[in-house]
């Protein structure tokens, strides 16, 4: 598996970006963690991976040094020493958290095996030994990803991302099919610094015990959130509703929540996104709770799609399911949340019946 595919790392690197909304000063703004969600030690990882499998036999050899003695290596040789001196223990300590794609778990299984060691910074006297280490190295990986039991497991996995993906992009069709406008908000919900945090723990175990409390708590409130809007709002005409968990280094657990209201029956999408996160900070999270209201900051977004749109407007469709793949499924190829007990992590309403169409005069395509 290739990390050149541009609209996934795209989608994975937007991810990495954590927004919060002060409310005091009433101004979004963004913050960008280098290894947020992984992705330093993930992408590292992943190009050496795609390297590895492109290169056949020994990819170190006997390196030429330049008059001061500076080590020389190639493109390849670099991105491998790159993936090696990552921290480890921070990875270990991050996958409690996060599936990650099989190409890495494999990857840190081998590094922990062979305990390869980086050629910078060593004498010349013990490269041959270090890039000895190294090409046994790029073996014991090129040896796991090519078993049976690595590509069913690669396999499953890229099946079980793809299917979400597909299955977002028909559930919006679905929609459309049936509501010729709607009115589309995009609301993340998360805590407050200290509510809910997970990474203050050293131990995975202890994260580990921590996440399967915390899972059951996040999991209610959305719970809670969905049936208040749906069951108890029969004014805001919503008509169906995606959700993903997500973790960040600065959020800690957050929902990236997505609601598709009746064009025909509301307008004003700000407002509307607004009070539903007040109503999360509020009464669902009694006061825990943080929103960032992303249909009050359109234009910080290169895919909109949010507000009123027409089934008619081509472009503004491509941007919502465009802004639908990169925030709820696309990233899933590399590194997604990861909940004890097999607890989900993405989910959506159920699509109007097959036939079913709303009333109003018959549409023009």
């Amino acid at each position: 598996m290739s990390f050149n595919e541009l609209e996934f790392i795209d989608a994975y690197k937007e991810k990495v970006v954590e927004e919060f909304y002060d409310p005091i000063k009433e101004v979004g703004y963004s913050c960008f963690s280098g290894d947020g969600m992984l992705f330093d030690s993930v992408s590292r990882i992943m190009r050496a991976v795609s390297v590895m499998e492109k290169a056949t036999g020994d990819i170190f050899s006997l390196p030429s040094l330049k008059h001061r003695g500076e080590l020389v290596l190639s493109k390849e040789e670099k991105s491998i020493v790159m993936a090696v001196t990552i921290n480890y223990v921070e990875l270990e300590r991050g996958m409690v958290l996060f599936k990650v794609n099989p190409y890495v778990s494999v990857f840190y299984e081998c590094y922990r095996k062979i305990n390869p060691t980086s050629p910078y910074r060593l004498e010349k006297s013990e490269l041959p030994e270090c890039f000895h280490g190294l090409n046994r190295f790029v073996d014991a990986v090129r040896e796991c990803v090519s078993g049976g039991a690595f590509k069913r497991e690669m396999s499953a996995h890229m099946r079980a991302a793809n299917k979400n993906y597909s299955g977002l992009l028909s559930y919006i069709d679905s929609l459309f099919a049936r509501y010729s406008r709607m009115l589309v908000l995009r609301v993340d919900f998360s805590y407050g610094k200290g509510k809910l945090e997970v990474e203050d723990y050293s131990r995975s175990s202890d994260r580990l015990d921590a996440l399967g409390i915390v899972t059951k708590q996040i999991a209610q409130h959305r719970i809670e959130l969905i049936d208040y809007l749906k069951n108890k709002c029969p004014d805001l005409g919503m008509v169906g509703y995606v959700w993903k968990l997500e973790y960040g280094r600065e959020k800690g657990h957050h929902y990236h929540m997505m609601f598709f209201l009746d064009g025909a029956k509301v307008r004003q999408d700000i407002v509307i996104a607004k009070l539903i996160g007040e109503y999360w900070n509020n009464v669902i999270t009694q006061g825990k709770g943080v929103y960032y209201n992303c249909n009050g900051n359109k234009a910080r977004y290169r895919h909109c799609g949010v507000g009123m749109i027409h089934y008619s407007e081509a472009e503004k469709l491509r941007s919502l399911k465009e802004m639908a793949a990169i925030y709820l499924t696309k990233a899933d190829r590399y590194v997604s949340a990861c909940m004890p007990g097999n607890n989900r992590t993405f989910g959506k309403g159920n699509s109007p019946k097959v036939g079913e169409r709303s009333v109003g005069r018959p549409r023009e395509y």
